[in-house]
């Protein structure tokens, strides 16, 4: 099902990721969601699964920020906006695209750990490929100001680090 995987910076892989993302997450089924009011960060790069015919059939969004985790300064890899085309599931697709961008936190980026906030109902998911559930506080920035980011579940992938309790500060926008 997937001809190619294609990595690119976060704009210009818009052109692709923004009509698949949008057939997933219309404002209709936004509006229904616990994270419908939640400001995010654009992402730095895009993981993109495209099919023969080129279209874009899976995504994921890497973000790299340098955090807080209990005071230390630390380097971490975001994952965020991991979507599938609707006829496309259940074929593997959104855990390619997950490995890839999991293989790009560790090698290309360098980063300490992994992190990526989920519903409860996609956690298995991630569980599966090695993500393990954020015991500690995480707090973001948001119009209001900074607050702790509690409306979705964080995930850790470990790297050089392998954080699973304690204070998470993004110093910027979740993902």
């Amino acid at each position: 099902m997937i001809d190619r995987i294609e990595i690119m910076p976060a704009d210009a892989g818009w052109q692709h990721a923004g009509p698949l993302i949008r057939s997933i997450w219309s404002p209709e089924v936004v509006a229904t969601l616990p994270w419908r009011d939640v400001t995010w960060t654009t992402p730095d790069w895009r993981v993109l699964a495209f099919d023969a015919a080129g279209a874009p059939i899976g995504h994921t969004g890497i973000v790299l920020r340098e955090a807080d985790w209990d005071s230390r300064a630390v380097r971490v890899g975001g994952i965020g906006g991991v979507v599938t085309r609707a006829d496309c599931r259940r074929h593997g697709i959104a855990s390619t695209v997950m490995r890839r961008a999991m293989q790009e936190l560790a090698d290309t980026h360098r980063r300490d750990f992994g992190l990526l906030f989920c519903e409860p109902r996609h956690a298995p998911v991630y569980a599966k490929l090695g993500w393990q559930r954020f015991a500690g506080d995480v707090f973001a920035t948001q119009p209001r100001g900074r607050v702790r980011f509690d409306v979705t579940d964080p995930y850790v992938l470990d790297l050089a680090l392998a954080p699973r309790t304690g204070t998470l500060d993004l110093r910027g926008l979740p993902w």
